[in-house]
């Protein structure tokens, strides 16, 4: 018989002064790839070659643009890229102590400096002749040019009026006076060119601000590389809407209506506009928000996506999402666009505009259109970075679909998820099939045809989620689909394919979840609570990197699922903030020994971590300029350490630790009875070094091979639940320079279960917790809501 899960997963803290750690510093040997001799001189002599050449290119650029900066570059090997090295390349390169002059990362791993004047590339040359004094520096230069613009412009038609609209970005110096006077030159510069016209200006983010230009030609875009704070130049992307044909079906149910007493949670659509029909007109929150006229507006697409939010489970006859009504803000932020065109960035002031006017009522935001551009290797898209900002400033969430991708049709493979989708804030859903016809591609709860995959930039894990949005197949080169149903813009049923239509089932789970929690919003804790949940679909048997790359960390259990426990298992919760310099290391974890069979540790162990990394705009690669990294696993007992040595900060520490979140102590072949853990639970990936955002890992203890589980299982170990940050040297600097505090939010979610369902996990750890003194209570829900069986 299956347990019920009525018993509430708690939150516990951090206890002050026990918990709580000082970063230590550490020392080092030169590292072994720093030249000597011969080739360090030969070296010196290639660098110093590649800077008179820079300064001949400067030269003439400072005569045409007096005043205004320029940028060289300067390509690192592999070895030098480390955080520890960057420091001291960045003060050889700037040559002088602020280090100021530091601009940022390309998408090719070299770094960006800031030339005022040619006089600075003479201090640079200073640095490079003495190679004696600069060893490890000149050894981690590959060469140094004189930066040119990125350009990226395919051949298209024009887009408006016969004329190509062009996105412009300057680079951001890091002083907002000089990047005032860089702007006011640019224009001036544009007047020059009566091929070019200046649209306006669109703030993406606090260091991204986008130039919109008219050319009428292709071949004028030369003209705008000359400037030489011109960081990169594109052609502005299209607005994406999915639209297929409407499939009509015959059904009927009866409209429930709001409840005057009641009061329903807030989504906001982005969208094409939701039309006034029966079934959407009582729940609708407020007035239409539009910068369109009624008839240059097409509401099939935000029809249906609203249709989904509110009446999805009904429509299908199944309990998908397990949520209720909603009430729903009609934001209109595209228009009909067959008739009207709209450039990426009137959609991001139309997003920043209405998510401003109701950001304090309205949380929680669907985003179900994008730009059909592919994700890039290690680049963030200007959308996605934009859509960052947005929810930063407001406080707010926003889901997004992943993008739809036409490949299947042509039996080619399909595309990454689409710019914006790699929104680092957002949370971005890809579709699964809720059925298999006989002409269909995929299976059931397998991939649809159509939805993009990740990883996002820099393997970064997108989507996070799936969820059901169709099914599709191809006969005599014609698509035919199995669609997800909801409503056309007369009210009448239909179906129709997308990620645009799974997203807004994960919009219903994350605003139904955020309506049950007590408390301020918390965007940190709504995610982490998400992804803790995900599983993956017992039917998907596929690698764990192909699991991460097509379907995220899978789909969300239902809100009951999500914040109860059974009497087998306990779910803690730790929502904190972390100061730089400092870590978390709970020698105490409440551990339970009941888990203890044999002699050794037992049970499966599901940790997700969360945080608000400090993003910043303009550093490629390193747009995620903050990291979390948690270890949690066994040691073997706590140790006094002597902190009158000036490199010991913290007086208790541990002796024969050991962290269980890695995979090389697991056995590699499956265990048949823990086959449905590892379809549907399992996740263990190696985030090592790498900036994510979202971490999971869950792990059943039985896995261990049979000499790590000696090692590091023996019930007599202790254990020990460790976070700690990380920043990048850019974003340390910028805090030094400014006098910043840098913090990160994070939220760490532990479940431990025991998967036999015979030991009461939830009342031992409870009691641990109190006998271990964690301050620590039940989370707090609204209202009573269902209680599902396990």
């Amino acid at each position: 018989m299956k347990s019920k899960k009525n018993l509430p997963i708690k939150i516990f803290e951090k206890r002050e002064k026990i918990d709580e750690r000082f970063t230590e510093g550490g020392g080092g040997n030169p590292p072994k790839w720093v030249l000597k001799g011969e080739e360090l001189i030969k070296k010196s002599k290639t660098l110093r070659n590649d800077l008179n050449k820079t300064e001949d290119d400067l030269k003439m650029k400072f005569n045409n643009f007096q005043g205004v900066p320029a940028v060289i570059k300067a390509k690192l090997n592999e070895d030098a890229g480390a955080k520890s090295h960057r420091k001291e390349l960045n003060k050889f390169l700037t040559a002088d102590k602020s280090n100021d002059r530091f601009v940022g990362v390309s998408n090719n791993n070299e770094l960006l400096i800031r030339i005022d004047n040619i006089h600075q590339l003479d201090e640079i040359y200073k640095n490079i002749k003495d190679f004696d004094k600069h060893d490890k520096a000149i050894s981690g230069i590959e060469r140094i040019n004189a930066f040119e613009p990125e350009v990226t412009i395919e051949k298209t038609e024009p887009k408006q009026d016969g004329k190509y609209v062009i996105k412009i970005r300057l680079f951001d110096f890091n002083n907002h006076k000089l990047n005032d006077f860089t702007l006011v030159m640019f224009k001036e510069f544009l007047k020059t060119n009566r091929e070019v016209e200046f649209l306006k200006t669109v703030k993406y983010s606090e260091q991204l601000y986008i130039h919109e230009v008219s050319v009428d030609s292709l071949d004028s875009i030369k003209s705008l590389e000359k400037f030489i704070p011109v960081m990169s130049i594109e052609l502005m992307p299209l607005i994406e809407v999915t639209e297929n044909d409407d499939f009509f079906i015959e059904k009927s149910f009866e409209v429930p209506k709001p409840e005057d007493n009641l009061e329903y949670p807030i989504i906001g659509i982005l969208d094409s506009g939701i039309a006034d029909i029966d079934q959407l007109s009582p729940w609708k929150y407020g007035k239409r928000y539009t910068n369109y006229p009624n008839t240059l507006l097409n509401l099939s697409h935000g029809t249906f996506v609203a249709g989904v939010i509110n009446y999805g489970d009904t429509l299908e006859g199944k309990e998908y999402t397990g949520t209720d009504k909603f009430k729903i803000l009609d934001a209109v932020v595209i228009p009909n666009l067959k008739l009207e065109t709209i450039t990426e960035g009137d959609l991001i002031n139309n997003i920043r505009e209405v998510v401003e006017e109701n950001r304090n009522e309205v949380k929680i935001w669907n985003l179900s259109v994008g730009i059909d551009q592919e994700s890039k290797n290690a680049e963030f898209s200007r959308l996605g970075i934009a859509l960052d900002n947005i929810q930063d400033e407001n406080k707010v969430l926003i889901i997004k679909s992943a993008g739809n991708c036409s490949n299947f049709q042509n039996n080619m493979p399909v595309k990454r998820i689409a710019g914006g989708a790699d929104s680092v804030r957002s949370l971005t859903v890809g579709s699964i099939a809720q059925s298999k016809s006989e002409t269909d591609f995929s299976k059931i709860n397998h991939l649809s045809p159509f939805s993009r995959i990740g990883p996002g930039p820099v393997n970064l894990i997108k989507p996070e989620f799936v969820h059901y949005g169709g099914n599709c197949g191809v006969i005599e080169n014609d698509v035919v689909i199995n669609g997800v149903t909801s409503f056309d813009p007369r009210g009448n049923l239909t179906t129709k394919i997308g990620t645009s239509y799974s997203t807004p089932r994960i919009t219903a789970m994350a605003a139904d979840l955020n309506d049950k929690l007590k408390g301020e919003f918390d965007p940190i804790l709504l995610k982490a609570l998400l992804i803790h949940s995900a599983r993956y679909p017992n039917e998907v048997d596929l690698s764990m990197n192909e699991k991460i790359n097509q379907l995220g960390f899978g789909t969300p259990n239902k809100t009951g699922e999500i914040l109860y426990n059974n009497p087998y298992e306990i779910t803690l919760i730790l929502r904190d903030t972390l100061n730089k310099s400092e870590f978390i290391e709970i020698l105490d974890f409440p551990f339970p020994s009941s888990l203890v069979e044999n002699e050794h540790f037992t049970g499966q162990i599901t940790l997700t971590m969360v945080n608000n990394p400090i993003l910043q705009g303009g550093q490629g690669p390193e747009y995620c300029q903050s990291d979390i990294q948690v270890n949690f696993g066994t040691y073997d007992t706590k140790k006094a350490r002597d902190i009158s040595l000036s490199t010991i900060k913290n007086p208790i520490g541990r002796e024969g630790g050991k962290n269980i979140l890695i995979s090389d102590i697991y056995s590699k072949k499956k265990i048949k009875e823990n086959e449905k853990f590892i379809r549907s639970e399992k996740v263990l990936v190696q985030y090592g070094k790498k900036y994510y955002p979202n971490k999971k890992y869950s792990v059943n203890l039985n896995e261990i091979t049979p000499t790590n589980k000696e090692k590091f299982l023996n019930g007599s170990k202790k254990w020990c639940l460790k976070i700690e940050g990380v920043y990048r040297d850019f974003i340390e600097n910028k805090a030094e320079i400014e006098n910043i505090a840098l913090s990160q939010d994070f939220c760490v979610i532990i479940t431990i279960k025991d998967p036999s369902q015979t030991k009461l996990i939830y009342d031992e750890v409870t009691q641990l917790l109190e006998s271990n003194n964690f301050i620590h209570r039940n989370i707090t829900v609204k209202q009573d809501i269902d209680i599902s069986l396990e």
